[in-house]
């Protein structure tokens, strides 16, 4: 019994080994002075999207922090929801509660605006993902509805999977396959335009992050209690669990390191933290630069498999150092 002990006493300090080695290579730069509610990089990196606390919207050149591109507030949704860069950031999408406003980019003019419902009338839009091939998009909602509309023959195929707000939507690398994940704890797997799901997994409580890899082999899910798994996409199967000493842990944003064997992930409170998605097990978890409190992650973006850019809800761009770990 006491060989037991002493074997999982190691491991555990092997497990927190790295959580006293400094990886993060300090604030690169604040974007304003107001704070960031919604941020996203592009599929690339080298552009980067901030809606403020005024309501106004920013996009910003990565490299140099340089604003390219202003969206008045007057000419903003009263809300906004979301916003969502095309895969060649040619196109911008700015999310109302039941409108889509389309910008392009390179002109930095208004396009178009198309209208989005739900099955219920009070629905509202919680989650939109726009194909990388640009002709098709997922519109979800806060009843459950899901909306998968062609672009260019102007067909929607909506249906209601879910019970809850659909918080997250994925497509894969070919735009032919969606992920959907809801505040009922269901995730699915469905080939565009069909009802009928590949697999679905359930959940006790409502899933709080989702994260898939670039070549769409793997996900990873958290719901808001203790479910926190890496699965196949082949089948849903699991692959392996997170393991960690606390009873829970909530997890907000997640991002698979790709050409590793690496997860990074966001707490609800000013923390990064790294695992093994092979074991499952915690590297270490890093405290964030922070200007005010409770400030967290909003997204994440790794250019190499030994670079992390994180941009935290107080504007902050701050750079972590990967290759002080034992990359996989």
């Amino acid at each position: 019994m006491l060989f037991r002990l002493f074997i999982f006493i190691a491991t555990l300090l092997l497990v927190g080994c790295d959580e006293d080695v400094a990886l993060s290579k300090g604030t690169l730069d604040q974007l304003g002075n107001s704070g960031v509610l919604i941020g996203h990089f592009s599929a690339d990196g080298s552009k980067l999207v901030t809606v403020d606390g005024t309501n106004v919207l920013h996009v910003w050149e990565t490299s140099n922090r340089v604003r390219e591109f202003t969206v008045p507030k007057d000419k903003m949704p009263d809300l906004v929801r979301e916003v969502v860069i095309s895969q060649d950031n040619s196109m911008l999408i700015v999310v109302g509660d039941n409108e889509l406003q389309f910008w392009s980019l390179p002109k930095q003019k208004f396009v178009t605006k198309v209208s989005f419902n739900g099955v219920s009338g009070y629905a509202y839009i919680t989650s939109v993902a726009l194909a990388p091939t640009m002709d098709k998009i997922v519109v979800a909602m806060s009843d459950g509805t899901v909306n998968m509309a062609n672009l260019h023959t102007q067909v929607n195929n909506q249906f209601a999977p879910h019970t809850r707000p659909v918080m997250h939507v994925q497509w894969d690398d070919k735009g032919e396959m969606v992920m959907t994940a809801a505040q009922d704890g269901k995730l699915a797997l469905w080939q565009f335009g069909s009802p009928e799901p590949v697999f679905t997994k359930e959940f006790n409580h409502r899933v709080t992050s989702l994260a898939v890899r670039r070549d769409f082999s793997e996900f990873f899910v958290s719901d808001a209690l203790d479910n926190q798994v890496i699965a196949t996409l082949l089948d849903g199967a699991d692959k392996s669990e997170l393991k960690y000493m606390a009873r829970f842990k909530v997890f907000r944003k997640a991002l698979f390191i790709e050409q590793s064997a690496y997860l990074a992930t966001s707490s609800s409170k000013s923390h990064l933290t790294i695992w093994d998605t092979k074991s499952g097990n915690e590297i270490g978890t890093w405290q964030i630069d922070t200007l005010n409190a409770g400030a967290t992650i909003v997204d994440m973006y790794a250019p190499s498999r030994e670079k992390l850019v994180t941009l935290s809800s107080d504007g902050l761009l701050e750079e972590w150092a990967l290759n002080m770990l034992a990359i996989k």
